[in-house]
C-alpha cells in the first residue's frame, strides 16, 4: 500500500465505494494528516485543543464531538453518539452548526450542545473526535460494543431510525426536493422540479429551500431548523429526493423514501452498498420511472 497520506485519503472513498467498510474507514482518517488538508478545497478543521480520543476507555471522561462536512453527514453519523456513553463517557458534547441543534436536543446521550467553535464547552473537554470518525471506532471497538453498533452490508446500526419528531397536522402527502447540496457535484445529484412533476405530479409538498416550484410550501422555520422539518416529514406519506440532507433526514426518521441517483459513476458510497437506513429505496437514473409504482405501495 502507498504510504502517501494524501494517496491514502483518496483510496479510502475507493474502498468505501467498494463497501469495504472496516479498511475504507480507517484510511478515511487521513483527512485529518497535514499533507491531504492542504490538497482540500474545504479542508477539515479540528476546533478544539483537546487530545485525539482513539477508542480508550471514557469512564468519567467527557468528550466533545465535531460534526463533520454537510448535513447529510451529521444526520447520518447521529446514530453513533450514544456509543460513546455505552464507552463510559460522564459528559458528550457536540459542536454543529446551530441549525440542527432543537434536532439533536431529543438525544438523551448528548449532554450539551455549541456552536461556539472558540471558547466555553468546545475548549475544555478531555477528548475530542470527528464525527466522520465514529464508524471507524466502532468497527475497532470491544466486542460488546460492536454487537451493538454492526457496520456491515448487511447491517448497520440504526437502520431502521433513529431519530424522532411528533409529526405536525398536515395532510400527509409526498414532499419533493430536486435540489442537491451546492458543495458537491450539485449539477449532476440535482434534477428539475418539472422531473419531479412528471415522477410525482404537483399535488406534493416541496421540500427544497431555495424554491417550491410548482408545489405546496411548508409552515414555519423549517429552512432553518431541522427540527421543524422533521416534524413535516414525520407526516408525509413519502419523500422523493435526489442525495441530499434531504434524503438522511427521512432515513433517520424511518419515513419511507426514494432517493433519485445519477448512474453508477456519480453514486455516493453512502448508497451504493450497506444498507445505512430500512425506509429507504434508491433509484439509479434509468429506473426513476419506477416512482409512480413505488408511491402506490407507500
Amino acid at each position: 500500500m502507498n504510504a502517501n497520506p494524501v494517496d491514502l485519503y483518496h483510496q479510502a472513498y475507493a474502498h468505501l465505494h467498494a463497501g469495504d467498510y472496516v479498511t475504507g474507514f480507517r484510511l478515511f482518517e487521513f483527512r485529518w494528516h497535514p499533507d491531504a488538508i492542504a490538497t482540500l478545497d474545504e479542508p477539515f478543521t479540528k476546533y478544539t485543543p483537546s487530545p485525539v480520543w482513539q477508542g480508550q476507555p471514557l469512564f468519567g471522561k467527557s468528550i466533545i464531538v465535531q460534526m463533520e462536512m454537510g448535513y447529510g453527514d451529521c444526520l447520518m453519523m447521529y446514530r453513533f453518539l450514544p456509543l460513546l456513553k455505552v464507552m463510559g463517557a460522564k459528559r458528550l458534547v457536540v459542536l454543529q452548526t446551530g441549525p440542527l441543534h432543537h434536532l439533536t436536543a431529543q438525544m438523551q446521550c448528548i449532554d450539551h450542545i455549541t456552536n461556539d467553535e472558540k471558547k466555553g464547552e468546545s475548549q475544555n473537554c478531555d477528548y475530542w473526535i470527528g464525527s466522520m470518525s465514529l464508524p471507524f471506532l466502532a468497527l475497532h471497538a470491544p466486542a460488546y460494543v460492536k454487537q451493538l453498533f454492526p457496520i456491515s452490508q448487511k447491517k448497520i446500526v440504526g437502520s431502521e431510525g433513529y431519530l424522532d419528531a411528533v409529526p405536525t397536522l398536515m395532510h400527509p402527502k409526498v414532499g419533493v426536493n430536486w435540489n442537491a447540496s451546492r458543495r458537491y457535484l450539485h449539477g449532476i445529484k440535482s434534477t428539475t422540479a418539472e422531473k419531479l412533476v412528471e415522477l410525482c405530479g404537483t399535488d406534493c409538498y416541496s421540500l427544497n429551500p431555495e424554491e417550491d416550484g410548482p408545489f405546496y410550501s411548508l409552515p414555519g422555520d423549517w429552512k432553518t431548523n431541522w427540527a421543524t422539518t422533521a416534524k413535516h416529514m414525520k407526516a408525509m406519506k413519502a419523500v422523493v429526493t435526489v442525495d441530499t440532507g434531504t434524503a438522511h433526514m427521512a432515513g433517520a426518521l424511518g419515513v419511507k423514501c426514494i432517493v433519485l441517483l445519477p448512474d453508477d459513476d456519480h453514486v455516493c458510497w453512502r448508497w451504493k452498498n450497506g444498507v445505512w437506513y430500512d425506509s429507504i429505496v434508491t433509484l439509479r437514473q434509468h429506473e426513476w420511472h419506477r416512482v409512480p409504482e413505488l408511491l402506490k405501495g407507500m
